[in-house]
């Protein structure tokens, strides 16, 4: 039999599938509403610690809820219990632990769940903070947990599934075992894992479920729950998906991660399922406008972008978080293409949306083929960014990008065409914002 410890251990480990990350922890994690995915008060064994900023400069009331796991002890219903909550003084970080926060049922002995803070300071939930969990035994050994705005969670449909790496189990000391885990917000999910071995992609085991709204599950052992062959395991990764069966939507929230506990010492970790965008169209690593379908190769065939007048330009706009590469490439009609009559320049941050400065790459190596910011006879372009500081003092914000006639090209109209951007952070769609000359 496991020891206690190592069964807590099994129980208490977080992470979530959205982007964020899934897209994976931010630095930019302040919300109105924070999910804090684990926490604990389990007597003699872990307890949990929460700690809440207020950056305001006014005061604010925060709400508490706790909603107790299917698998803890009593089992939850998906209705929060009964917690105080927390008063906040202007620019003050509070503390909180859970057993004293909440009402717990007399003689539970294995309290486990998901905590929602939330502003309550007025009608308006417009007060933004911070939060932060530790839990931990009474000898110290613990682990944290980050609070993650509630936007960051998505959901995970099969063409853009969310992935927990490097998952093993070992029959030799020191026991390694891996363990998933499930939740859902404020609508049912339905949930698979996969199980696929790293080098070769293949198939090692399946589970599915369904969750109702704030409910959540543990998965001990995920290689025996999946049906898995009896063996050691290494470099697997599980892939979660959300499916509509039962009536739940495929675009459900999905709160999901996987542990790397041992068993030998009660130690764990644990890791977020990262998908490329959490389903965010502000860090879509492949974007486009004018386009029915990004990974094609040809504008609309019912809602192109235009060129209707050959003395302007069609000025696009789209957030790009430094440093990055980024390349954007214009496509055309697919049956009769345009594509020899256009050209299009990347414009940097500015005050002024119809500025004539193109961007530069100026520094070695980025300032020769392949790359380039476009300009006149050109389709496409291909940048490196330059570093945080170097672009409008640090701050991501809307690069421009100019589409127009090119000199000796066919000036009839309309000129259809669409954009296509892709990048390693993410970009927003690149939206059209006006013409100029």
């Amino acid at each position: 039999m496991r020891s206690v410890r190592s069964v807590m251990w099994s129980v208490l480990a977080v992470a979530c599938l959205s982007a964020s990350a899934a897209h994976g922890q931010t630095t930019a994690g302040s919300g109105t509403v924070i999910v804090l995915p684990l926490a604990a008060n389990i007597p003699g064994a872990y307890s949990t610690t929460v700690f809440v900023r207020n950056p305001n400069t006014n005061d604010m009331t925060v709400n508490v809820r706790y909603y107790q796991s299917d698998n803890a002890t009593p089992a939850g219903t998906g209705t929060p219990y009964t917690c105080d909550p927390l008063p906040v003084a202007a620019g003050h970080a509070m503390t909180f632990d859970l057993g004293s926060q909440c009402t717990f049922a007399l003689g539970s002995a294995d309290n486990f769940g998901m905590i929602i803070l939330e502003d309550a300071t007025s009608q308006y939930k417009t007060s933004p903070f911070f939060a932060y969990s530790r839990t931990e035994s009474p000898t110290g050994n613990g682990f944290s947990v980050e609070g993650f705005p509630v936007g960051t969670f998505s959901g995970a449909p099969a063409s853009r599934p969310a992935e927990a790496l490097g998952l093993k189990k070992t029959s030799t000391a020191p026991h390694y075992n891996s363990n998933c885990f499930v939740g859902a917000l404020n609508e049912p999910v339905n949930y698979t894992i996969e199980l696929r071995q790293g080098e070769t992609g293949s198939l090692i085991g399946v589970v599915s479920g369904a969750l109702d709204a704030y409910h959540t599950t543990r998965i001990l052992d995920i290689f025996a729950a999946t049906g898995a062959p009896l063996t050691d395991y290494a470099n697997v990764r599980a892939k979660f998906t959300t499916t509509t069966n039962l009536g739940a939507s495929l675009n459900a929230a999905m709160i999901g991660f996987c542990t790397l506990e041992t068993t030998d010492n009660g130690s764990a970790d644990f890791r977020i399922a990262k998908s490329n965008d959490a389903r965010d169209n502000r860090q879509s690593r492949l974007a486009c406008y004018g386009m029915d379908d990004c990974g094609a190769n040809a504008s609309s065939a019912s809602e192109p972008a235009t060129i209707t007048d050959t003395t302007k330009r069609n000025i696009h706009y789209m957030i790009i978080d430094q440093p990055d590469f980024v390349k954007c490439d214009l496509v055309s009609d697919a049956v009769a293409s345009r594509l020899d009559d256009l050209q299009v320049v990347l414009r940097p941050p500015s005050d002024s949306v119809t500025g004539t400065t193109p961007f530069a790459n100026a520094n070695p190596p980025y300032n020769a083929a392949p790359y380039s910011s476009g300009g006149p006879g050109q389709t496409s372009l291909y940048v490196y960014t330059g570093e945080k500081s170097t672009i409008n003092g640090g701050v991501a914000s809307r690069w421009y990008l100019d589409v127009s006639f090119r000199n000796g090209g066919n000036p009839t109209t309309p000129i259809k065409y669409g954009i296509k951007c892709v990048s390693g952070n993410g970009v927003t769609i690149p939206w059209l914002g006006t013409s100029a000359p």
